[in-house]
């Protein structure tokens, strides 16, 4: 899901997300506006449910793909405190002949170079067009440009317990947890 379609209602320009504030913003105007949020499923309508109350909601999962030492077990604790799940995998499962891509809700991507990084994401966009997806990279990455493209979060290492929390915001709040 991308949110560069929105408009800006004072000069007409695109909105863009800030992920670190969990805003859009104008790029040329300045105009900041809080995200949309989804519509909430009340009580009343989840009593005419069918007698099926023994189903929960599912728990979201995170994909990580070759996160470091150091990134992994802070984006785990983050995704812990938001109640998701996390589950790993190897960047030579989805560059495999026939490509294993684990179920996931969103994919975080950190390599050893920015444009290995990119490359997973790029293949990953081929194979599960649909799930959202952060890349990690250094910052002053010259892989950055691209990354924005293919990607919908770009965050930079070291990583940061906000910024990453930023990430599951604007999941939640842009409705970016796809039903």
């Amino acid at each position: 899901m991308r949110w560069v379609d929105k408009a800006c209602p004072q000069c007409g320009g695109d909105l863009y997300p800030d992920y670190a504030s969990v805003a859009l913003v104008c790029l040329r105007c300045g105009h900041h506006e809080p995200p949309p949020r989804l519509p909430r499923v009340t009580a009343r309508l989840v009593a005419k449910q069918p007698s099926s109350a023994s189903q929960t909601p599912k728990a979201r999962v995170v994909g990580l793909i070759e996160v470091s030492d150091q990134s992994g077990p802070l984006i785990e604790g983050v995704c812990a405190s938001h109640g998701c799940g996390v589950v790993c995998c190897l960047a030579s499962t989805l560059v495999a002949a026939e490509p294993e891509v684990p179920e996931a809700d969103l994919f975080v991507i950190e390599a050893d170079r920015g444009g290995l990084a990119v490359a997973l994401a790029r293949r990953l966009r081929l194979l599960a067009p649909a799930v959202p997806i952060a890349v990690v990279l250094t910052s002053w990455s010259e892989s950055e440009p691209e990354a924005r493209l293919t990607a919908e979060f770009v965050i930079h290492a070291p990583l940061r317990k906000r910024e990453v929390k930023a990430v599951l915001q604007v999941m939640e709040s842009f409705g970016g947890w796809l039903p």
